[in-house]
């Protein structure tokens, strides 16, 4: 992804980061992993930073 300024602030841990979507790219960085988790209900409009989401994403596959 080209460097574009921040667009978003994670819910969980409070890292400034672009999403590509928000930052009008064609896609985002999150396109390329799975889709295990929805937006979270609390933080609607909110995505999680590349590492938190990739923690999340973790978490579950192992439950």
């Amino acid at each position: 992804m080209k460097n574009v300024a921040p667009t978003n602030v994670c819910p969980a841990c409070g890292a400034r980061f672009t999403c590509g979507m928000n930052a009008g790219m064609a896609e985002c960085w999150c396109a390329s992993l799975p889709p295990v988790l929805s937006v979270p209900e609390a933080h609607a409009g909110q995505c999680y930073c590349p590492e938190c989401l990739t923690k999340k994403i973790g978490e579950a596959a192992r439950r």
